[in-house]
Order: C-alpha cells, then structure tokens, then sequence
C-alpha cells in the first residue's frame, strides 16, 4: 500500500490502495467493510477497470465493463436515473478507473451508509463519486446491488 498526496490530491497505486482511502474518509460515518466492484458477467478472474458515471448530490452511479460492456447500476439507480456525465479523473482527464465502495455497517448485519470511489488508473488520483444513506439494508442485499 502506496497512498501519497501529489499536488495535494490523494493518489493509489492499486485497488487497495482505494480500499484504504475509504475507510479512512473524514466527516463521514465509520467504514466497516470495502468491496471492490468488479463485472458480473465474468467468471473467477473479472475484470475491475470500468468507466462510471455518477451524481454525487442525487446519490446515483452507473459502470460500464470496459472489457464486455456490461453496465450495472449502483442500488436503485436505474430507477432513479438522471443520465450523469462518465467520470473523468480531475488529474488527468483519464476516464477508466478501479472502483470500490466503503460500506457503513455498525452492526455487522446492516448497512446504513455506502460510499463510491474510483482511482484512477493511469495516474492513480483516488476520488469519492457519490453516497448513499440505506436505512438499515441487509449486508447480503446491499452487496447484490452494487
């Protein structure tokens, strides 16, 4: 794990590196699990470079495969979706990035909050996309919609 601040942003130099920032986010509510998101369309190596779109103040997010094209919705997205603009990384302009989401799940069994980040991966600047307040969603639900 390589986290360092380069003009002071944030950068990774892998996913874990973003898994970390996460949980480690001032301000917000304490992060007890970190996923990285990957395509589902994939069998037991699936790929984890997406292009996203998201909307941080409507809570929404959008990722696009950048292997097969499949694109999954963050939680109920879809049905609120308001076609935001694909992320670009505010460093470089690169617009593929790894994704991660940091899960708020004080009780071990439900989640309150989720939180969305990508890090870029072509030179490695790590950014929040969006969250999300769940009131008390199953862990297992909340990890099926991601």
């Amino acid at each position: 794990m390589v986290m360092r601040s380069v003009a002071g942003a944030r950068t990774g130099e892998d996913v874990e590196d973003l898994r970390a920032w996460l949980g480690q986010l001032d301000g917000a509510p304490e992060v007890h699990e970190t996923v990285v998101l990957h395509c589902p369309a994939h069998g037991e190596d699936p790929p984890i470079w997406a292009y996203v779109e998201a909307d941080a103040g409507a809570g929404l997010a959008r990722r696009r495969c950048l292997a097969c094209g499949t694109a999954v919705h963050l939680l109920d997205s879809e049905a609120r979706w308001n076609h935001p603009p694909m992320w670009a990384c505010a460093g470089c302009g690169h617009s593929i990035a790894e994704l991660a989401a940091g899960l708020s799940v004080p009780d071990g069994e439900h989640v309150e909050w989720v939180a969305l980040a990508a890090r870029c991966v072509e030179c490695g600047r790590l950014a929040g996309l969006t969250d999300v307040v769940v009131d008390r969603t199953p862990l297992a639900e909340v990890l099926s919609g991601l």
